[in-house]
């Protein structure tokens, strides 16, 4: 920099960026201007992002020489003053300034300057961390750093980005704890409280299992054969950790007929879309969309702190508990157990509606014992039972299986698959009461939860290949989780105040 450039950029620290500023639009004005606006747009991305760094590192420095004048004519008594530089990663490039510190005896230093623009401890600015977040939660940790890498002049290394993904998703439950009861936003005044859960299994380090995994994951590793690279391999059983996952929600109910779920449940793909286009014909009746939809997911808590935490949402959103929590299952014990245990405690009613889809299931497998493996014949088999279910009470429904069972004179191993059924139904039938479900409008089906566990765990800690520490996944399931319940924007602005506190009491 020539020494006239030197003293334009002391008097004024705006100097360069407006050279810089008046540089690129003599690059585009000139001779040697792009040709095609793709690499128009691609030379003033670059350039841009310069002027906006040396604008951003100007306001800093103008911000420095103020507090710097300040202090110098009022220093506090007692206080020492430390000129520190200090270098944040921003989103348009590394930026550099001067402020200073004031240090009491034995106390720790301030930086007033840090406390006014709420920088956090590290290098790497709000907006950064922002950034790296979102991405996070979006894909893996390689694509963190390329897509910051493409997007923005800054540049975040892999670690660094777990860390402030951790970092970030610390304040999850203490947003949850503050957050406004919903409003009902429902079109009649009687809205149905829904409430579901389920676990889903994350691969984790050996160092992340639960005791009981790990112990068993050793013995498997010590049995395995070793010395012949081609021998086959078992598959692991004993890596994954189960992370609960819970949903939250409102429904307006939608009082349905067994034709209804019939006709949904032999929908052809594509239909949806003819029916879109037929206009004028009379459709179906569908359930109106889930309300003020809250999901949650957790690889540190257990099954049954996650379903507590269910129901403490479900209090929030109905402290005098005036309302009926109506709770699709899928009928596994230890769920039904922490679930019931519970509501006993909080002395909350519970609708429990058992997954028809799981009851399909296993009415299917009975149908095909019965249709003697013919797939058309089990098809019909099962949609006839099905009717049955959604018409009559369960317990007529399983002494028609019964008969049609013992008509087929079946060998105890042909009636495995019949007899697991039976059991099923029998200890869940206080769960299946289908057709007063359909007049009171319920969902008969878990498909929120599964779709949660598909999209907060699956999506991203099932990546092949990937293995988890419990900081890291714990961080992604609540990243995803507040994406997923629309909550993000809010929480972006709590956690940042939250920083503010944890980083600078004094000025809180």
């Amino acid at each position: 920099m020539s020494k006239k450039a030197q003293n334009n950029v002391e008097r004024d620290p705006f100097a360069r960026s407006r050279e810089s500023f008046e540089q690129m639009v003599s690059w585009l004005n000139g001779p040697q201007a792009p040709s095609t606006e793709a690499e128009m747009e691609t030379g003033l991305f670059e350039r841009g992002m310069e002027v906006l760094r040396q604008l951003l590192e100007a306001r800093l420095r103008v911000l420095s020489e103020r507090e710097r004048a300040d202090l110098l004519r009022n220093k506090p008594e007692g206080v020492e003053l430390h000129a520190r530089d200090r270098q944040i990663e921003s989103q348009f490039g590394r930026v550099g300034f001067s402020r200073y510190g004031l240090t009491r005896a034995r106390e720790p230093t301030r930086f007033p300057l840090d406390e006014q623009l709420n920088l956090p401890p590290t290098m790497y600015s709000h907006p950064m961390r922002k950034r790296a977040t979102e991405e996070a939660a979006a894909g893996a940790w390689d694509h963190v750093v390329e897509e910051i890498d493409r997007t923005t002049a800054g540049h975040v290394p892999k670690r660094q980005a777990e860390e402030i993904a951790v970092g970030v998703a610390q304040d999850f439950d203490a947003f949850y704890a503050q957050k406004p009861r919903p409003a009902n936003d429902g079109s009649t005044e009687r809205v149905l409280l829904c409430g579901s859960s389920d676990s889903k299994g994350v691969r984790m380090l050996p160092q992340a299992l639960r005791d009981a995994t790990r112990k068993e994951l050793e013995k498997e590793q010590a049995e395995a054969v070793r010395g012949d690279p081609m021998a086959q391999k078992k598959a692991r059983q004993h890596d994954k950790r189960m992370a609960i996952v819970t949903a939250n929600w409102e429904q307006v109910p939608q009082p349905r007929t067994a034709d209804d779920i019939i006709a949904e449940l032999r929908r052809k793909p594509g239909a949806k879309a003819r029916r879109r286009g037929q206009r004028g014909k009379s459709r179906k009746r569908s359930l109106p969309r889930p309300q003020n939809k809250r999901v949650s997911a957790s690889v540190e808590k257990t099954q049954q702190q996650g379903i507590a935490e269910m129901l403490d949402e479900a209090d929030r959103r109905d402290p005098g508990r005036q309302q009926e929590l109506v709770s699709l299952i899928d009928g596994e014990e230890h769920q039904q157990t922490y679930l019931f245990d519970e509501a006993r405690r909080r002395d909350r009613t519970l609708l429990v509606v058992l997954d028809l889809i799981h009851v399909i299931h296993y009415l299917w497998l009975a149908g095909w014992a019965i249709c003697r493996h013919d797939a058309k014949r089990c098809e019909a088999w099962t949609l006839r039972f099905v009717r049955k279910l959604l018409t009559m009470p369960v317990e007529r429904v399983m002494a028609d299986i019964r008969r049609a069972a013992q008509a087929r004179r079946l060998t105890p191993k042909q009636r495995k698959p019949i007899d697991k059924c039976l059991r099923y139904f029998q200890k869940n039938a206080s769960f299946m009461r289908y057709p007063q479900f359909l007049a009171a409008g319920l969902p008969l089906a878990t498909g929120i939860i599964e779709g949660a566990c598909r999209h907060l765990v699956q999506d991203r800690l099932g990546i092949t290949g990937a293995r988890w520490d419990l900081p890291g996944a714990e961080a992604i399931l609540r990243l995803r989780a507040l994406h997923a319940s629309g909550d993000w924007d809010d929480y972006w602005r709590f956690h940042q105040q939250q920083e503010a506190t944890r980083n600078y009491p004094s000025a809180a």
